[in-house]
Order: structure tokens, then sequence, then C-alpha cells
């Protein structure tokens, strides 16, 4: 059996990764083994072969895979990069789909500088789903418009990330509250020891 673990990045999602791994007694992969977002090194992996991007001379990167019988028995990838192909990811093993509070969430990607990542990957989903009815109801057109720390832009994303699990993934996920894990520390997280200022705080509740 594989698993997927995609939904929401940050506080938590690597752990649920590896407990599941160690309790089926499988292969983790954290998603740098995909190169964050290559669904072409995840269908490798279901297929049994181990992803690897070799130098091509002049070329740049060429993925190829390794076969590895490990990989018969299942594995267990950490992949919030690849969350637009949730549907797909459905049809190869089981997704899970951690969530945690919105200004918890918005307020680690403002701290982690992903800003570029949250445009990255809007544009996953709006290419994923091109003709859905929630793009025209938001002011974004599809281009990329980075600007350092501007938490609008996180709640513009939490936004289109809810919908499509409310839409089309909820049937089909099991959902994974972070907050309520076990492991989870709020004291230790970079939302506690370093939250938003009082302005960015308002502006993620009235755009959200």
């Amino acid at each position: 059996m594989n698993y997927f673990v995609t939904g929401f990045h940050r506080a938590g999602t690597h752990t649920i990764a590896q407990d599941l791994a160690s309790k089926h007694g499988l292969l983790y992969f954290e998603e740098r083994r995909i190169r964050w977002d290559s669904m072409g090194a995840t269908k490798m992996l279901c297929n049994g072969f181990n992803p690897k991007w070799e130098p091509v001379s002049g070329e740049g990167w060429k993925l190829k895979g390794y076969r590895d019988l490990n990989l018969d028995k299942g594995f267990v990838l950490h992949c919030p990069g690849i969350a637009h192909k949730t549907l797909e990811l459905a049809e190869m093993g089981t997704v899970y789909w951690c969530v945690r509070d919105r200004i918890n969430i918005a307020t680690s990607m403002v701290n982690s500088g992903f800003e570029r990542m949250t445009w990255h990957l809007m544009k996953q989903f709006h290419e994923e789903f091109p003709d859905d009815p929630i793009w025209s109801t938001l002011e974004y057109d599809g281009h990329e418009d980075v600007k350092y720390k501007f938490v609008a832009y996180h709640s513009l994303f939490l936004k289109v990330k809810d919908y499509f699990y409310e839409t089309k993934f909820k049937d089909i996920v099991t959902l994974i509250k972070l907050e309520e894990q076990p492991f989870y520390n709020e004291s230790e997280t970079s939302t506690k020891k370093a939250p938003l200022r009082e302005e960015m705080r308002r502006r993620l509740l009235y755009a959200g």
C-alpha cells in the first residue's frame, strides 16, 4: 500500500509521514525525493522504481528510475507540493490531507518566506482545474506577483486549498488535524515563537 501525506505545509506533516512509515514498516520519502512536485517521480515510486535525477551534458537534468524491490511493499511519501494532484494520488494509494489553524499556517508561511512558493502552488491548482468557478471569484489572473511577507497572498491560497478540499477531495482522503496530534507542541512552533504582527493578523482575518 502506498500512502501520500499532503494538504497544507508545515508543523507536523513530516512527522505524520514518518510515523506512518514506521507503523506500517514501509520506506519513507521526504518531498525532496520527488523534487517537491514531480508527478513523474511519484509515478516511478508507484511502479517500483526509485527516482533519481542525473546530469545530461548541455541539457540539465534527466529523471531516471532504478528498480527497488523494497518498494513492492509500498511506501510513504511526504508531498504537500502535489496537493493539486490529490484526485490522481487517491487512485494510486491512500491520501492523508493535513490541516492546521489558518492563522498558524499563514504565520508559518510568512516566517519561512513562502511567498514565491505560494504563487507557484496557486498556479498548480489553476492549471489543474482551469475551468473551476472559484477563479472567477478571486482577484487572481494566474500571474506571479510576489511581495515579501504580504500575508494576504497566503490567505488567498488558503481559501483555494480549503475550497478544493471541500468540493473535490473531502470524500477520498483521510483528514488529519495537526494540532490534535500527540507530537504537536505549540510552544515549540515558529508561529508561537514569532507570531504575526497585529497589522498582518488583521489583514489575514479581514481577507479570510
